[in-house]
């Protein structure tokens, strides 16, 4: 921080007392003494370095969890049609569900889903060919939070083999066995009862993270930030940290040839060691509401030169950080920049990364629009984007990006840092103004819910 804002704000404490403490909590009072900081050398490395592009998985392994197969919000390779402007996309079916903001796994020709109707909630696994029923498992579910938004689940089934994991808005983790003759419910845990995670004010939104023979979620409290179990007992393998739990879902990347998992909490960052839950590394980043919500996104060069890039929305803004492994431990080595307040801010949605640049939607409630940043600097890229685009969510299938915005349209832009260039925009697809799932492109398939029905979309060539 800046001396002279240390001084100032110290002396508006010493001045006002009590009132400086309030000034403190609102947020453009904090955007404006944090402020930008860089590390112009870190900056060069990170413009100079061949960060590559995240493959895109094989087809066949389609869309199995938050974020699809790679956690980096890529499309399975495979041909769509593009050219939406003359051809837009066909409806195939639409099926009735209950409420919900998760998103949609896809694997295997089947599609898996939760929702919530009449105080229960639901795991719904259905043909993606034909959107009919193949089977479902309803519960009943617990209060969320004081925050509203209570139609349904937030987070997104994980498929691993005959296995579907799911996390309910009032923190049920279920491990569902598929077998020829039906389905077996093989273990259950209440991450805020049992575990001991405070609900947060907006439900519990983690997805879980199949690493190995673990399953990983976030639920927050004291001794239970991050935690693991065995994924086929449900008994609890490791619990680590004390932060309050945030809305995001944990990733796990090889850095220097040693794995581990990044979480982002309410309140900072963490590097967790997946054999043992050790928390090699933290990184303060609070937020209001302690909303951070976004998945950290994860880039490397494949030759030593690893980045994390956060970023949270209410005056929060972006940070770029390396990580480097130091022994048998992964760290925070350097903080290439951080850009508060005004910096670029991920609201619900996280972006994907392409070709040294982050694409992505800027704003809270609203939305600032579609936008391009670079990712060495943070720094937006002029006269690219859309401001009309207000809050969506997004993928990267090939050289372009897919949008679901909130109002329930879907749009299809390059993934181009060099020109705008939007080919087309849907009829309105999806009821209400709160869409915030994101969509899933398998197959020449796009697949999309709002709170009433799931819908699967034709962009075959």
């Amino acid at each position: 921080m800046n001396s002279r804002r240390v001084v100032l704000v110290l002396g508006i404490v010493a001045v006002v007392g009590v009132g400086g403490f309030a000034l403190w909590q609102i947020p453009w009072f904090r955007s404006w003494f944090l402020r930008d900081s860089e590390n112009k050398a870190e900056m060069e490395q990170a413009g100079g370095a061949n960060i590559k592009n995240t493959a895109p998985p094989d087809a066949a392994t389609g869309s199995p969890r938050w974020r699809g197969a790679t956690g980096q919000g890529v499309a399975p390779a495979g041909t769509f049609r593009t050219d939406w402007d003359k051809n837009p996309p066909k409806e195939l079916w639409r099926v009735p569900i209950g409420g919900g903001y998760g998103s949609c796994a896809v694997v295997g020709g089947k599609l898996y889903v939760q929702d919530k109707k009449d105080n229960k909630e639901r795991v719904a696994c259905l043909d993606a060919e034909t959107g009919k029923l193949v089977w479902d498992f309803a519960y009943e579910t617990g209060r969320v939070g004081g925050g509203g938004y209570d139609i349904g689940p937030r987070a997104t089934p994980t498929v691993a083999g005959n296995w579907v994991y799911t996390v309910g808005q009032s923190g049920k983790l279920l491990a569902i066995e598929q077998t020829p003759n039906g389905i077996n419910v093989k273990w259950a845990h209440e991450l805020v009862t049992e575990i001991g995670g405070p609900l947060p004010q907006w439900g519990v939104a983690c997805s879980p993270l199949v690493y190995g023979d673990l399953v990983i979620v976030q639920p927050g409290g004291r001794g239970s930030a991050v935690v693991a179990f065995d994924k086929t007992t449900g008994n609890v393998k490791w619990k680590s940290g004390s932060h309050p739990p945030g809305y995001s879902s944990p990733i796990v990347a090889s850095v220097g040839g040693q794995d581990t998992v990044f979480a982002f909490m309410g309140d900072a960052l963490l590097a967790v060691r997946p054999t043992d839950g050790k928390i090699t590394d933290t990184f303060k980043w609070a937020t209001d509401h302690n909303g951070n919500i976004t998945t950290p996104v994860f880039v490397s060069d494949g030759a030593g030169l690893d980045y994390v890039f956060i970023s949270s929305a209410y005056s929060a803004g972006s940070a770029l950080l390396r990580v480097e492994k130091s022994g048998d431990e992964i760290k925070f080595a350097k903080t290439v920049y951080q850009r508060r307040g005004r910096g670029y801010q991920n609201h619900h949605a996280t972006s994907v990364y392409k070709d040294k640049h982050l694409f992505g939607i800027d704003g809270q409630t609203g939305g600032r629009g579609l936008k391009c940043v670079e990712f060495s600097t943070g720094k937006e890229v002029e006269d690219w984007g859309d401001v009309r685009v207000g809050q969506a969510t997004l993928i990267l299938a090939g050289n372009h990006l897919i949008l679901q915005t909130a109002s329930g349209f879907l749009m299809l832009v390059e993934a181009n840092p060099k020109e705008y260039k939007p080919l087309g925009k849907t009829a309105k697809l999806l009821s209400g103004q709160n869409n915030w799932a994101t969509p899933a492109l398998v197959d020449g398939r796009i697949y999309v819910r709002d709170e009433n029905h799931v819908v699967c979309l034709d962009v075959r060539p």
